[in-house]
């Protein structure tokens, strides 16, 4: 789940605060990623699975990405590395305009971040590796959405505009509260799709490399 528009539509003041979060928070995480070279080869297949999974065309305006998987795997410092990366590479295809990098840098984060703070919670609440990486990562979603949600709101742009695909919808204009209500069964379906792939994705790896697991 993230932004997909082209560039030139947001203001200038959003795109570019999403860009300083974003160097703000690589500044403080990179300089203790030095003493974890090891890790380099696995944040790089890392990266390489999220490009993949979120270039697959579903056929609706939701993509996989499967970061809070890769979350847990990495852990919360090199999955800020792997979401700019992986958002700068798409967004260099075409994939959204450079623009929003930043912005969706943040809202992949976000659900690393969010999506590894449940599962430690879950995973001793529930005793069940599939139950708890699958409602982390249900919840870590739909929190993304509200996010995606409050920079539709205070871009003060068309929410229309944040539904474009390019050559199939075209712009939509619309109101906030009808972005809200088109968007929310995409969200919910695309959060259902990816919480239980990656419930089964975690539940498999720690029956045969548990230490994968951050």
């Amino acid at each position: 789940m993230h932004i997909h528009i082209p560039d030139g539509v947001l203001p200038i003041w959003l795109w570019v605060a999403g860009y300083l979060m974003t160097a703000i928070f690589l500044a403080i995480v990179l300089p203790k990623l030095k003493k974890e070279e090891k890790k380099f080869p696995l944040v790089g297949m890392a990266s390489a699975i999220v490009l993949l999974i979120t270039s697959i065309p579903l056929g609706l305006p939701v993509h996989l990405n499967l970061m809070v998987l890769i979350g847990l795997i990495v852990g919360p410092s090199w999955s800020l590395v792997v979401s700019f990366i992986v958002n700068l590479i798409l967004a260099s295809f075409g994939h959204g305009g450079l623009t929003i990098v930043g912005l969706n840098t943040i809202v992949f984060w976000t659900q690393a971040l969010l999506g590894i703070l449940l599962f430690k919670i879950l995973s001793k609440l529930i005793k069940n590796y599939f139950a708890s990486a699958g409602l982390a990562t249900f919840i870590s979603l739909l929190f993304s959405f509200l996010l995606i949600v409050g920079i539709v709101f205070i871009s003060t742009v068309d929410p229309g505009e944040f539904l474009h695909r390019e050559g199939e919808m075209g712009h939509l204009e619309i109101s906030l509260r009808t972005f809200i209500i088109l968007s929310s069964p995409l969200a919910l379906l695309g959060s259902l799709m990816e919480s239980i792939i990656i419930g089964f994705g975690v539940q498999y790896i720690k029956k045969v490399k548990s230490e994968l697991l951050a």
